[in-house]
């Protein structure tokens, strides 16, 4: 009497867990590099759009708001001189708390900040980092604001 057997072998299932494992390592790997990209576009978007209600404020008020960086720890904050530093462990206008703890600021050009008279801006810029690279958000003397990868391809926006 012969018997078919149905089924897989032992080294057919380990093969195709090995397989299952390698994909799933390299899907997450493609995960945390994806969040960390984001979390980087996050706080680029976050301190352009602080910069465009500065500029605006400025323009309308005819004031000068300057920029300072604070540092708490491990944290920044990102405001206008206006408000004092010990403000900044909240959030609120004319300030930005460090979104992400992965998120630095690594440089700022010294005097960053906007003049009420004629929209005019004091140029520089403020670098970011993190694992996924370094970003730069740039001012011109106009009040432009661009955002520049300073480790790839140089790109601009």
């Amino acid at each position: 009497m012969k018997t078919k057997q149905y089924g897989f072998s032992l080294i057919e299932m380990m093969v195709v867990m090995a397989i299952v494992v390698m994909l799933s390592a390299g899907g997450m790997y493609g995960w945390q590099q994806w969040q960390q990209q984001q979390r980087m576009w996050i706080t680029i978007q976050q301190i352009r759009h602080l910069f465009e209600q500065l500029r605006s404020d400025a323009s309308w008020h005819n004031r000068d708001h300057l920029l300072t960086v604070n540092r708490h720890g491990k944290t920044w904050c990102l405001s206008s001189k206006l408000i004092e530093a010990t403000q900044c462990l909240s959030t609120g206008r004319w300030r930005l708390v460090q979104p992400f703890a992965d998120v630095d600021i690594t440089e700022v050009t010294a005097g960053l900040g906007f003049y009420g008279i004629r929209s005019t801006a004091w140029p520089g810029h403020i670098t970011l980092q993190s694992a996924t690279g370094k970003w730069r958000v740039v001012l011109s003397a106009q009040g432009r604001i661009r955002v520049c990868d300073v480790t790839g391809s140089n790109k601009c926006s």
